[in-house]
């Protein structure tokens, strides 16, 4: 053998020997096997006790802790659980005082834990609904927790295998800072309309209803919406209402299942969409109808206020189409070419007919009432063909005596999105006048003018 590689061979020899060394002696620690528990005082975790919790508006987070006797020598698992037998065998017992189950919908809790190597405590977070503190103000909140099935030989505490959470929510949160949900007006029959914002139409009427949030708004959450009939039905019968008619959700109305309030939002809106045809069947006397919130999934409902009643004033909310009972109407310009679209095409309610004027400069039509009508909208729906030939600009205009004219309503550069497409148009005016007329200055592109319907509408 050379001199040279004995050092080499006495090297390598040395660092063997160390090395199973070193090995004997990790799997030595390895075997060690630790004793597991949740940390508590006498089997209980008060909260809140220092600063063992922390919170925000939508939840409660508290951090169970495990601790382990020794570090950890390698890595194991154990399964987590609850036992609800037994806190309610407790309550039964009356040893909780005044505590309640913490239900499961109300909290979120891992249900397996893997424990790293060389740590000697372990945090379980446990995150509770800020709406079972608001639903149980005044009562303890109580959660059995436990702890199973220890991997890699390691053991239980007997004594400390299984802890109670008690939350003392009167010192979570103040009664003022309940999140309660409400309907805007509740308390009282609602007379609708209320307001200004809401949408008349000639087959439906639309109605802004307002749900509010009490308090701090805090992550987004919803809440069902349906419509209570025995509520309106109840007070028609005891004369509260007496005369009025009952609205049937789905034949006369319709209402969202579900209202989202969004996140860090206070109010929330859905629309009650009425239908005309039922206003004016029940226009002699009023209809009513009753809307109830349920379920929201945070939160809690105002128990006074969560059910509306409204009644609805026919007169106030029917829109209805004045075009046809006019006394005279004419046109500044008339299609001598084509019989088919004359200027009588365009009040004759049918989208699918058109006025069609060549040579076009300007145009206007005129009508005529026997006694002055008062009027907020009107529409135009555009015809079959040629988008070019659309209005693009024009004036809705008022007159006493059909010479001298008040401007009601204009319009620029105005564009129609698709053909036989109608839109409304309103405008504030509480004047009658005797003589309406829509002024028509350009088209979109064209030598031609086209409209397939002119409308106007009485708004009450």
């Amino acid at each position: 053998m050379s001199r040279n590689m004995l050092p080499v061979l006495l090297l390598l020899l040395l660092s063997g020997m160390l090395s199973c060394k070193k090995d004997d002696k990790f799997q030595d620690e390895q075997l060690n096997p630790v004793n597991v528990s949740i940390q508590s005082t006498n089997g209980r975790i008060a909260v809140p006790s220092g600063d063992n919790y922390t919170k925000t508006t939508d939840y409660l987070n508290i951090p169970v802790k495990v601790v382990l006797s020794a570090t950890a020598p390698k890595i194991f698992t154990m399964d987590v659980h609850v036992n609800n037998d037994t806190i309610t065998h407790l309550i039964e017992q009356q040893q909780l005082g005044d505590a309640v189950l913490l239900e499961d919908v109300y909290y979120q809790l891992p249900r397996t834990a893997e424990i790293r190597f060389g740590i000697d405590t372990f945090t379980l977070p446990l995150q509770v609904s800020m709406q079972a503190v608001e639903r149980y103000y005044g009562k303890t909140l109580a959660l059995a927790v436990g702890l199973s099935d220890v991997g890699k030989s390691n053991t239980l505490d007997a004594a400390g295998k299984t802890a109670i959470l008690l939350i003392n929510t009167t010192e979570i949160i103040r009664q003022e800072d309940i999140h309660y949900i409400s309907f805007a007006g509740a308390g009282s029959v609602l007379q609708q309309p209320s307001g200004t914002n809401h949408v008349l139409g000639t087959n439906e009427v639309m109605l802004p209803v307002t749900v509010t949030l009490g308090g701090v708004a805090g992550g987004a959450f919803t809440v069902n919406v349906s419509a209570s009939p025995d509520t309106a039905q109840a007070l028609i019968d005891d004369g509260t209402l007496s005369g009025s008619a009952l609205l049937k959700e789905g034949d006369d109305y319709s209402i969202p299942s579900t209202l989202t309030f969004p996140a860090n939002t206070n109010t929330a809106r859905f629309n009650l969409v009425v239908k005309t045809e039922a206003l004016k069947r029940n226009a002699q006397n009023k209809p009513v109808l009753a809307l109830s919130l349920s379920n929201p999934t945070k939160h809690l409902l105002d128990a006074e206020h969560s059910t509306i009643v409204m009644t609805l004033d026919p007169f106030r909310l029917i829109e209805t189409d004045i075009t046809n009972t006019n006394i005279g109407y004419k046109t500044q310009y008339e299609n001598t070419s084509n019989a088919n679209e004359t200027s009588g095409k365009l009040i004759d309610n049918n989208i699918n007919s058109k006025f069609l004027l060549f040579n076009f400069s300007t145009v206007w039509a005129q009508l005529e009432f026997a006694t002055p009508q008062t009027t907020g909208a009107y529409t135009m729906t555009s015809a079959n063909d040629a988008p070019e030939r659309d209005p693009k600009n024009w004036t809705l205009e008022g007159s006493d005596n059909g010479t001298d004219w008040t401007v009601l309503d204009t319009q620029t550069d105005q564009s129609f999105g698709s053909r036989f497409l109608t839109v409304k148009y309103t405008f504030n005016n509480q004047v009658a006048f005797k003589f309406y007329r829509l002024n028509v200055s350009a088209v979109k592109n064209s030598s031609l003018f086209q409209l397939a319907e002119w409308r106007l509408l009485k708004r009450p």
